[in-house]
């Protein structure tokens, strides 16, 4: 009888590894026939180059999940930013909002699913939550997390009945200062690096408090988004004018990314690191070595921006005594320029060349690079 049940047991196995065998490998037949011009698992690589010295990661250090109040797995937000062609995420979830009803102890679950489903993808996952806040505070990402289970799920005053206290005069949430206070100490203990989030929403307006300067002071602003999803905030060029605090474009992402960018680039962060490793990235951030890029539009230090511009365009002379050269651009950025006589922008369109005349040493405008208020002024040979 033993004998007749490990037969049938090899028989099954045998079966069940050829179904397998069959359904990885599909034969070509009358029946069945392999759709390979609808090959899936196809990467979207962007196409931006490194500076001198630095690798460029593409990053997007604003995401959440169906533990909160999105759509997708943190697994498929790891294989969605695979296929759009980056190379960092932060998967930073909502601290005490649990819109989508599903239940878990640990907040430290998110990132811990994420960065096991990154060793498949040879990504990074940069730990993050999102401390979730009304203003003046707002909302900020603190990245490099080490423990999300210690911030507080308590985010505003609670009344007699346990619900928020609202502010009579302007209708918004009293935030409740103890806890947001312990958070801030929590996220410097464990060294993370805080992130301003959208700061004009969702009042439509980019104002800094208070608050803003005191974290500040404490070290505790390290970046701004100037683009978050499908807007921008120009105020924020005025900060970084004033302060330089480093500029960040991200997606916060919320429903699934083919909804709202499968027709284009997503919002990214470019980071120039000197190894793709979680430690080099981390080092880059902090010494302020990144640049936004949204909409075919480009945000950050001026020498950064001048050595990018560099590294994507190529310049042939065709005459060097009348300055006229052909410009090829081998990135996916589109510059727009203004020089000479040109009442309108001059476009270096991705992958394609133009004829240009163009002095040696003769700085240009490039309208679409920002370094605050001004526009990058560079030459291209």
């Amino acid at each position: 009888m033993n004998r007749f049940f490990y037969c049938l047991a090899a028989v099954l196995l045998c079966s069940c590894s050829t179904a397998v065998h069959a359904q990885k490998m599909p034969e070509n037949s009358d029946d069945r026939v392999f759709c390979y011009k609808m090959q899936t698992g196809i990467r979207n690589n962007v196409a931006i180059p490194d500076i001198p010295g630095y690798m460029t990661l593409k990053c997007d250090f604003h995401i959440h999940t169906c533990y909160a109040d999105a759509q997708v797995t943190p697994k498929g937000r790891v294989q969605e930013a695979w296929y759009d062609g980056l190379d960092v995420v932060s998967v930073s979830e909502h601290i005490g909002v649990h819109k989508t009803g599903i239940a878990f102890e640990d907040h430290n679950l998110v990132n811990q699913q994420a960065i096991e489903a990154a060793k498949g993808y040879g990504m990074l996952v940069v730990p993050g939550i999102e401390l979730t806040r009304a203003k003046p505070f707002g909302h900020f990402n603190l990245l490099f997390v080490k423990d999300a289970s210690v911030f507080s799920e308590v985010r505003y005053e609670l009344d007699e009945e346990g619900k928020p206290k609202v502010d009579p005069e302007t209708g918004v949430r009293l935030n409740d200062m103890e806890t947001l206070r312990a958070d801030i100490k929590a996220g410097e203990e464990q060294g993370c690096f805080f992130q301003w989030n959208h700061p004009g929403w969702p009042d439509k307006k980019s104002d800094w408090f208070d608050i803003q300067t005191e974290m500040l002071k404490a070290g505790h602003l390290n970046a701004m988004e100037i683009c978050n999803h499908a807007e921008w905030y120009p105020r924020v060029l005025d900060y970084f004018d004033q302060y330089h605090i480093p500029m960040v474009a991200n997606t916060d992402q919320h429903n699934p990314t083919a909804v709202d960018f499968g027709h284009t680039m997503r919002p990214m962060t470019l980071v120039f690191a000197k190894e793709y490793t979680l430690e080099s990235l981390r080092e880059a951030m902090f010494a302020g070595r990144m640049v936004a890029f949204w909409d075919q539009t480009l945000a950050g230090d001026e020498k950064l921006l001048e050595e990018l511009v560099h590294a994507c365009l190529k310049v042939k002379v065709i005459d060097e005594a009348k300055g006229r050269i052909e410009i090829t651009n081998n990135s996916d950025i589109r510059f727009e320029t203004l020089y000479g006589d040109h009442m309108n922008p001059v476009v270096f369109y991705p992958h394609k060349a133009v004829i240009c005349t163009i002095k040696k040493g003769k700085k240009i405008s490039f309208e679409n690079c920002y370094i605050g208020r001004a526009k990058l002024q560079t030459n291209v040979w």
